[in-house]
């Protein structure tokens, strides 16, 4: 856990262009990943600083999320922080360095959890209420094309849509800092809850239709199935 402040750059979601209509979608978002066995410590932790007057001056949300499937991995936890934009992702981490309260429960997780990544997302297309969500397939990829492959997910997700087979949020995020030559890019899709995130698992037509679309330009390297624990 020792660069933990530095750390705290994943989860935002959704689209730069939105009517007033939609759910707000901002547009990076900040994740750092830990391992712990006492998951009640961590989210006491955070949810007594989310209540603190620095916190509540910060252009942020907080969503902690929980690794429910994730194969091998180490990591059991996701803490992602959402920012409009890049001013409020400068304003929050001027924020940290004088902030009593961060100081205390950076103390709780240093000795509660084991730090292991950390990324700065920028959202590239998205959709969807995510506020609502409460579970998620998240797929962690390398994409060699962008372009290419936005045009390809952007249909892909029309077409899903249309059919009825997407109705939480989802979004594509290109890793703008700490990216590796496994994990470039993220897609996510959600759902109000796990058993509704289950209950259609068979690929469409479109969907096998994208996967042979972008065969050659994406890898995928994990496909994760992730829950909600708390909104802060």
């Amino acid at each position: 856990m020792k660069k933990l402040l530095t750390s705290i750059l994943l989860f935002g979601f959704m689209t730069n262009a939105v009517n007033a209509e939609e759910v707000s979608i901002p547009q990076f978002s900040a994740i750092f990943q830990l391992e712990t066995s006492d998951e009640a410590s961590v989210a006491a932790a955070l949810t007594n600083f989310a209540q603190s007057d620095c916190r509540k001056s910060m252009p942020t949300s907080i969503r902690i999320m929980a690794e429910s499937f994730n194969g091998d991995e180490d990591i059991t936890h996701s803490v992602i922080w959402s920012f409009p934009d890049a001013d409020a992702v400068a304003t929050s981490f001027a924020t940290f360095a004088s902030c009593r309260a961060w100081a205390d429960t950076w103390a709780v997780l240093s000795q509660q959890a084991d730090y292991k990544s950390n990324q700065l997302f920028k959202t590239l297309v998205a959709g969807g209420d995510y506020t609502q969500d409460g579970a998620y397939n998240v797929w962690q990829m390398s994409i060699s094309d962008e372009a290419t492959y936005v045009a390809a997910y952007e249909k892909l997700m029309a077409a899903q849509i249309k059919e009825g087979r997407l109705n939480g949020g989802y979004g594509l995020w290109r890793v703008q800092g700490g990216a590796n030559s496994d994990v470039t890019h993220i897609a996510f899709a959600g759902a109000k809850d796990l058993s509704a995130l289950l209950s259609n698992t068979n690929p469409s037509k479109a969907f096998l239709d994208f996967q042979k679309k972008v065969a050659g330009i994406r890898k995928v390297h994990r496909q994760n199935i992730n829950t909600v624990l708390a909104d802060l």
